[in-house]
């Protein structure tokens, strides 16, 4: 579903229809629901983690945690189209449910009806959509974030401190609800294998654009954004390529990105000057032969966005670069991230009462483009050295 078009339906039709649904919903736990016994054979969990591929692959700690303290428990996963792909290489759910699609409706509305359903965990934040979607799911165990008046349609609630954790342990933290609870530090792992095949297909493509996985610096500069309030300055992003290849002449640069990223990849290209040149894969590869490629990378720099967190599952070390949001929830953590951020006094800007937007910006969202080449590079030398000195927690796959 178009993102605009979600926040819209969020706005009106799902607004009224929550507001009805709040005026005869009792959060109070029924008499019948044990929540010590929620592990029992054949209880049936049911997962709401709608967003984009940055919130799916943040989810993953939260669905792996879950499947090895509850392995004998059915567990449905409800996702969007747009972040359906995030989940294909996982084993951590039985059924998927594409909620976005003519299947996919049908299919939750025969869950809801037959009252199937034991326990819902709901990974969303903000949008009601979802708690509408967990209240008519019938659960006797509702589980979701207390941060606005969706809490009236939940029968637990776990707090939700906007800028102290992590996201992916944010969502780890609902199972609380159930008895569990788990350091920060050991939910942050967003690693997934590949299947061979994959991983050998991608060494074969980097090799065949003069690319060495095992023996060459590699680095992925990603240019394109979905959000334009995430959007860096294409003329930084080439003179940062040309600051790299100045450090090190040797170094293998991909660009990489989706179609629509096309017209950025052309114009930082435009603005490369000199002999050395990125390789540019802006476009030519699906989500999976994009993750392969990734396991096979050195460092990687974007802006804030889902390809920061492929990168991470994948062991690569990625430098991102933040104008408005909020980094201290978003950014991978460890010393293998970096992220890059002013520190102006209006940030983070988002406004959580209005599903996590951003306001209008009355400075042209100079947190972002005030950012400079330089000071990125300082934060992928950094990297780099980490990589030369071969340091502990290497990739999954390739050199380092």
């Amino acid at each position: 579903m178009n993102r605009h078009l979600l926040i819209f339906l969020d706005k009106t039709v799902f607004q009224c229809l929550f507001y009805v649904l709040a005026l005869f919903a009792r959060p109070s736990v029924p008499e019948d629901a044990d929540l010590a016994q929620s592990d029992d054979v054949g209880k049936h969990f049911l997962v709401i983690r709608p967003g984009g591929m940055g919130d799916a692959l943040m989810s993953m700690p939260f669905l792996r945690t879950m499947r090895q303290h509850f392995p004998r428990n059915k567990v449905t996963l409800v996702c969007l189209k747009k972040n359906k792909q995030a989940y294909e290489h996982v084993s951590y759910y039985d059924e998927q449910i594409v909620l976005d699609t003519m299947g996919g409706l049908f299919r939750m509305f025969q869950l809801c009806s037959t009252r199937a359903i034991d326990v819902v965990f709901d990974l969303e934040p903000f949008r009601k959509v979802s708690s509408i979607l967990a209240y008519f799911s019938g659960a006797p165990i509702r589980i979701g974030f207390d941060t606005n008046e969706r809490r009236a349609l939940y029968t637990h609630l776990i707090s939700y401190p906007n800028e102290k954790y992590y996201e992916s342990f944010n969502m780890i933290r609902q199972l609380q609800a159930l008895g569990l609870f788990f350091p920060e530090d050991e939910t942050q792992d967003l690693s997934f294998p590949l299947p061979e095949s994959e991983v050998e297909e991608a060494r074969a493509s980097l090799i065949s654009k003069g690319v060495k996985p095992e023996k060459d610096i590699v680095v992925v500069v990603v240019p394109g954004v979905l959000k334009k309030h995430h959007r860096w300055r294409m003329s930084s992003f080439a003179r940062l390529i040309q600051l790299m290849y100045q450090n090190d002449a040797m170094v293998k640069i991909l660009l990489m990105g989706v179609v629509a990223d096309l017209p950025d990849a052309r114009e930082v290209l435009a603005h490369v000057s000199g002999s050395s040149k990125p390789v540019n894969l802006v476009g030519e590869t699906s989500y999976s032969q994009s993750l392969a490629i990734l396991s096979f990378c050195d460092v990687m720099v974007a802006c804030d966005g889902g390809i920061v967190y492929m990168a991470a599952a994948m062991g690569c070390r990625t430098v991102s670069i933040w104008g408005p949001g909020v980094m201290e929830r978003f950014k991978p953590p460890g010393e293998k991230h970096l992220g890059i951020r002013k520190d102006y006094a209006c940030i983070p800007c988002v406004n959580y009462s209005r599903l996590g937007e951003f306001p209008a910006c009355p400075y042209g969202r100079k947190c972002i483009k005030d950012i400079s080449p330089e000071e990125v590079l300082e934060a992928y030398l950094r990297l780099k050295a980490q990589c030369q000195a071969g340091n502990a927690e290497s990739r999954v796959v390739g050199a380092c």
